[in-house]
């Protein structure tokens, strides 16, 4: 079958109309209805309901529009090989990370990255889990560092996780609560601050602090803007849930310390190196994710 037309097959599927579809082929209407025709003429069977409000997909559609992904897939990694076989350079590098991976990991990578490889071109993307699993899935990205625990088991992502890292909770020095040990009930009533958390991970933290049943952590300030959380808490009243190694330069100087809280068990948090499987990283990303690897373990 034609790859062309198992692209357009995907678009009319995915757009739900033949004007969004071709709009998002550059094709004019007239020249996707005829693709799409041909397609259905080759399968020997109708792949679309034609109604007045679009097309939907029929039984046969479905199945194949499911291998048509595939098919485009492994066609797009072979593209992507060869090319990669015939340029014998180290390109670019689009990489994508958590909050917390992006405090511990980020400027050390960079650091090192443009040391070693100075014509290396680096892009990065700092967000929340599912957007950063959105982007690898659409190829925006070579590689992600989430969370393990937001990870989805799927066959088509390959994950490699990295060794776990301590948390705590941090304040200012001088703040009221770092006079002696804090309790649970004591923390619950605080103004605290944190990156903004999937589910998975609000559920821990509501068992790290013993929530009742019903009752939500109270995080009053949620931003994946790390450094503007760092700085909330060097200058307020305000406790932040994080890595050590997120505020390791703030705990070296004094500016933040962590509290002690007897009641709370060992904060840790895992995260992992996740891609796309069957997928060759080009040799940019492949430096980049060993990169990581070191500092992770450092």
């Amino acid at each position: 079958m034609n790859l062309k037309r198992l692209e357009h097959l995907v678009a009319v599927a995915e757009e739900g109309s033949m004007a969004a579809a071709a709009r998002r082929v550059h094709l004019s209407q007239p020249a996707l209805t005829r693709s799409i025709q041909a397609l259905e003429d080759e399968a020997g069977v109708a792949l679309f309901d034609r109604g007045a409000r679009g097309v939907t997909l029929t039984a046969v559609g479905r199945m194949v529009t499911e291998r048509a992904r595939r098919v485009l897939f492994e066609s797009g990694c072979l593209e992507r090989d060869l090319t990669l076989v015939r340029q014998h350079e180290i390109g670019s590098v689009q990489i994508g990370l958590g909050a917390f991976p992006a405090a511990i990991l980020l400027p050390e990578l960079l650091s090192q990255l443009h040391r070693q490889w100075p014509k290396l071109r680096i892009g990065t993307e700092v967000s929340h889990p599912a957007a950063l699993l959105q982007a690898l899935y659409r190829e925006a990205v070579d590689f992600v560092v989430i969370e393990h625990s937001t990870v989805p088991t799927a066959a088509e992502l390959e994950t490699v996780r990295l060794p776990p890292e301590p948390g705590g909770v941090f304040v200012r020095a001088g703040h009221p609560l770092t006079l002696g040990p804090v309790g649970l009930a004591a923390l619950r009533e605080s103004a605290l601050v944190s990156v903004v958390f999937p589910p998975e991970t609000h559920e821990r933290v509501r068992k790290l602090f013993r929530c009742k049943p019903g009752e939500d952590v109270p995080f009053q300030v949620e931003s994946n803007d790390f450094r503007a959380l760092t700085h909330l808490v060097r200058h307020a009243d305000a406790l932040l849930l994080a890595p050590a190694r997120a505020v390791r330069e703030e705990l070296r100087t004094g500016t933040l310390v962590a509290l002690d809280i007897p009641e709370l068990s060992d904060i840790t948090m895992q995260f992992a190196i996740v891609r796309l499987a069957q997928r060759t990283l080009s040799p940019a990303a492949a430096r980049a994710v060993a990169v990581i690897e070191t500092v992770a373990r450092a």
